[in-house]
């Protein structure tokens, strides 16, 4: 685990590196994931997440308890610019911090962390407006990541991360770039910010916790549950499989066949019990390609 800041109120902001390090921790009252997409073990999620190299999830952490998160993988196709691109999944504020600017202070951190540029892909107008207060914008012909295949997405190019403003971020951005070599050695760090426009990075004015969870019997057209579910529509598949299929989850395979779906990377879930062996599930549709018996 990387502290990264450790605030007066008592809120610690860290990169978790092992699933192991979730054992010391408990997961606060999270509600908007478990209701709308069923997500009821946080603590199985987070270990699935963690098994896989492309993915960075930072906490902010309270008494040993989980407050907040964001969930980042790394995209695999190259930018233009040949600059890392990471994909926000989600991002989502415990209902008693929310509206104080934390998810704000979370998002800022996690963008000054991670090198290169971000995309995510609101899932509605709320969202998107928060979004483009951070300097998200529509793609075009001149952004570094082409999009073209992929609707809905905005983008935040590296240059313009430097001009977000946080409070926090002013204190320990050092502690940010030094978590971001031990992770990036070999990236580079681009400091210089570019010059703000109208919107793009001036947070006063917009919903602090724009994409955090808000109580779960809110009515209000404000509130920000909706927001909570920012790219939660957009989850991996990949993930959802793990979650559903029996067995713990080993590694990827990458078979010599394709599935009936024209995947190659199957999933390898150890069973036991009247059915001991090894499935190799395909981690685009779920398909079951082969099962491999444990030799007693």
């Amino acid at each position: 685990m990387i502290e990264i800041a450790r605030t007066d109120d008592g809120l610690t902001f860290c990169i978790l590196e092992y699933s192991s390090e979730l054992d010391k921790l408990r997961i606060g009252d999270f509600e908007y994931f478990k209701k709308h997409l069923g997500m009821a073990d946080y603590t199985a999620n987070f270990r699935s997440w963690l098994k896989r190299p492309s993915v960075f999830l930072m906490l902010i952490i309270f008494h040993g308890k989980i407050v907040g998160w964001t969930m980042n993988e790394k995209w695999n196709k190259p930018s233009a610019d040949g600059r890392p691109v990471f994909v926000l999944r989600a991002i989502e504020i415990s209902p008693g911090l929310s509206r104080k600017g934390h998810g704000k202070d979370l998002f800022v951190m996690v963008s000054r962390f991670l090198p290169g540029h971000m995309i995510t892909k609101p899932v509605n107008a709320s969202a998107r407006a928060f979004f483009e207060s951070l300097g998200f914008i529509l793609p075009d012909i001149h952004s570094p990541v082409n999009l073209n295949d992929h609707p809905g997405y905005l983008i935040l190019s590296e240059e313009r991360k430097p001009s977000l403003k946080s409070i926090i971020m002013d204190r320990f951005n050092a502690n940010i770039l030094s978590a971001r070599q031990k992770k990036f050695p070999k990236e580079l760090i681009v400091e210089n910010p570019g010059e703000q426009q109208d919107g793009s990075a001036d947070m006063e004015g917009s919903p602090d916790d724009g994409v955090t969870q808000e109580r779960a019997d809110s009515e209000a057209e404000d509130s920000s549950e909706d927001n909570d579910s920012q790219a939660a529509e957009d989850l991996p598949v990949q993930d959802r499989i793990v979650n559903d299929t029996e067995g713990e989850f080993k590694g990827d395979q990458k078979m010599m066949t394709p599935c009936k779906c024209g995947a190659y990377s199957a999933g390898k879930f150890l069973q036991e019990g009247s059915r001991c062996g090894t499935a190799f599930v395909c981690l685009q549709c779920g398909t079951e390609r082969y099962f491999l018996p444990l030799k007693k």
